[in-house]
């Protein structure tokens, strides 16, 4: 009887094999060969390109490339945007420069972002190219501040001072209003000091920058309060609580002075010399009627 074969032995699981093919190429696999080729000969060119070697064979190839790689599928179908509550969308999609049936390869993402964040409402933008056929777009706005108003001119302004539009500010007509030169700049920091106090804040009808170093506020009844250059959180607070106390803006005044430490100065309006009727004059200390007088002398 011959001898048994020893049994071998058996044989160890394989491990699942990592994916090495990154998920782009993948799917331009599926696509097939044209898109192989867009691709290698966009790589060639930006080659060309930098080499300084036949740039003008480089601009054609490149074409060339994104033409095949569109025919191919890669192209833009879908443009998802968000977070655009009253920057339009054809205003950001003319400032990404991205439209349906382009290439999505000739769709760059960082340039478009850079672009984006150029425009007035947005205050920042995050750009995606999903192959093959999809760009996302996510923005985040600017919040409306106040409208300024400087040599005849309105204009809505946000967080920072940025000027967002000088167009239909009737929707804005709310918002609090700064007035002159300097106010966009410095108009955040006042606005939330007022938010402190709302007592006053409610009575404010604009906020005046005055020589570019301190801010005067005109109530709705006329009166002005003249803050101080530094420390306007004081004066706002001396304000209220003497406005609680003895409702100082309820009274019949021009101005109110808060730019000294130790004191407060109130202007109080001019009363105008009451002029007498027709047909009577003051007579003697007493002020008599003219009628009056003839008939004491008679």
């Amino acid at each position: 009887m011959p001898p048994m074969k020893p049994a071998r032995p058996a044989r160890k699981p394989r491990s699942p094999r990592k994916r090495i093919w990154p998920r782009g190429l993948r799917t331009a696999l599926r696509l097939g060969p044209p898109i192989l080729l867009g691709i290698a000969a966009l790589g060639g060119g930006v080659w060309l390109a930098l080499s300084g070697a036949g740039a003008e064979l480089a601009g054609g190839v490149r074409q060339e490339a994104l033409s095949l790689s569109a025919k191919a599928g890669l192209r833009v179908e879908t443009i998802l945007i968000s977070g655009n509550a009253r920057a339009s969308r054809r205003a950001l999609e003319s400032a990404a420069q991205v439209r349906r049936g382009m290439a999505i390869l000739s769709f760059d993402p960082h340039l478009a972002k850079d672009r984006l964040e150029m425009l007035a409402w947005v205050r920042s933008a995050t750009v995606e190219r999903r192959l093959p056929d999809t760009v996302v777009i996510r923005i985040r706005e600017r919040e409306p501040l106040a409208l300024w108003q400087h040599d005849g001119q309105m204009a809505l302004i946000g967080t920072g001072g940025i000027v967002i539009t000088r167009w239909k500010l009737e929707r804005f007509w709310k918002l609090p209003l700064v007035v002159g030169a300097g106010a966009p700049e410095k108009a955040f920091a006042m606005l939330h000091a007022l938010k402190d106090h709302p007592r006053i804040g409610r009575r404010v009808k604009a906020l005046v920058r005055v020589s570019a170093r301190r801010w005067d506020l005109r109530f709705r009844n006329g009166v002005v309060a003249h803050l101080p250059e530094k420390d306007a959180a004081r004066a706002l607070a001396t304000l209220d609580r003497l406005d609680r106390r003895e409702k100082l803006l309820d009274r019949d005044i021009l101005a109110i002075d808060l730019r000294l430490k130790d004191r407060l100065v109130v202007r109080v309006r001019s009363r105008p010399k009451t002029e007498p009727k027709p047909g009577k004059r003051k007579s003697g200390a007493r002020g008599e009627t003219a009628e009056a007088a003839r008939g004491k002398d008679t």
